[in-house]
Formats: structure tokens, sequence, C-alpha cells
């Protein structure tokens, strides 16, 4: 196996900070429209990691899942849109409007996207 060289690092480097900024257009059926998601942090891709490996269950997976599409959803964080639902936990946005498979095949999403390590990293 090749080392590692000091560009390799810079290159690293930089498409870390590259990722914190990217974003990813996930279409909604119901609406015909997109809904734009945000790269989550390193504290919100580990917190769903570990409320997935922790989860005992689908409803436990389920919950990281609603978090994180919450999370990545800026449109999601609206507080006239939480006005207008009447909700007190801004999480219940997401029960109000998907169902569990589209949050489920959301989060997959966000996931095949952003917690992967792109091969751009390697060349």
């Amino acid at each position: 196996m090749e080392k590692v060289t000091f560009d390799d690092i810079l290159r690293l480097k930089l498409r870390r900070e590259e990722q914190q900024s990217e974003t990813l257009e996930i279409a909604i059926p119901a609406l015909g429209k997109s809904l734009e998601f945000k790269s989550p942090t390193c504290d919100q891709q580990l917190d769903f990691i570990s409320a997935v490996r922790t989860a005992g269950g689908v409803d436990g997976s389920y919950d990281a899942y609603r978090k994180l599409v919450y999370d990545c959803c800026p449109m999601l964080h609206s507080d006239k849109l939480h006005a207008e639902m009447d909700v007190r936990d801004p999480y219940d946005v997401v029960d109000m409007l998907f169902t569990p498979i589209e949050v489920m095949d959301i989060g997959d999403k966000i996931c095949d996207r952003f917690f992967k390590v792109s091969a751009e990293i390697k060349n």
C-alpha cells in the first residue's frame, strides 16, 4: 500500500472543509418538489451513529432518522412553520410531514451522501 503524502493530508483537510458546506436536494414525491438538506455536523453524525447502534429496535432507529432529517433540513427549523403547525417539540414537524418510510428513505439518502469516505479524497 502506498504511503500518505503531505499533499494527501492537505487534500483531506480541504475536502473536509468543503463537505461542511455541501447540500443535497432530495425529492419529496408528495409535494412534487425537493427539499434542501445540509451536511450533518460531526456531532450530528456521531449522535446518529450512536443512536442507531444502541437503538434496540425499529422505534429507536426511527427516532435517530427523524432527528437526522430535522437537523439537516434548515427549512424545518422555521419558527413560523412550528407556530403554524402548533408543535411543541421541533422534531414533531418531521412526523407531521412525512410517513415513517419517507423519514427512513430521506435519512438513508442523507447517509449515502454524507456518511461515506469519498473516492475524491483518495485521488
